[in-house]
């Protein structure tokens, strides 16, 4: 009688492992997602919003010179696509996302929707613009804007940079403002 209550014991004990398993995991996978976007967010989205900016104006060149500038880390920086002096012979995605220094920013002015050219500067002293988007296009990913007067964000998971600054027309249709 006792060798049947103890295989009833540890069966009983191994089903409700096996029911806290079934249950906790999905949590755990959520936790960890939610974690590495976070991080994510912190060491690459955030540190871009303001690249450094000195008497010359932002720094509008490329993303790898933020890093030698001390402003970045080193991970971001080999994510940049578009590198003028480039840290390693092809980008490395930094947790599945590139990033790039566009070639127009926001308009500056009330009476334009024109973007402003910055492709073949190094400073500008009226906007930047930085995209960072998904390295493999899929549901769940969004693509990034950080620029002078706001941060955008795109839902759609479609990968490859966005070059120019968009229009008030693709901004309103494709984009969010993230606060």
């Amino acid at each position: 009688m006792q060798v049947k209550s103890t295989r009833f014991a540890i069966g009983g004990g191994l089903l409700i492992l096996a029911f806290v398993v079934v249950l906790a995991t999905p949590a755990l996978i959520l936790w960890k997602k939610d974690r590495d976007s976070r991080m994510f967010y912190e060491l690459a989205v955030r540190k871009l919003r303001q690249p450094h900016h000195n008497e010359e104006g932002w720094w509008v060149g490329d993303i790898t010179e933020l890093y030698r500038l001390g402003w970045i880390s080193r991970e971001v920086a080999k994510a940049d696509t578009a590198p003028l002096n480039p840290l390693v012979p092809t980008p490395v995605p930094f947790h599945g996302y590139y990033v790039r220094a566009m070639e127009s920013g926001p308009s500056m002015t009330t009476t334009s929707d024109e973007p402003t050219p910055l492709k073949g500067k190094k400073r500008s002293r009226e906007t930047f613009s930085i995209c960072i988007y998904p390295a493999e296009p899929g549901s769940g990913k969004s693509a990034w804007i950080m620029c002078s007067i706001l941060e955008l964000r795109r839902y759609d998971g479609q990968s490859g940079p966005v070059l120019q600054f968009p229009s008030l027309q693709e901004r309103q249709a494709h984009w969010a403002i993230v606060d």
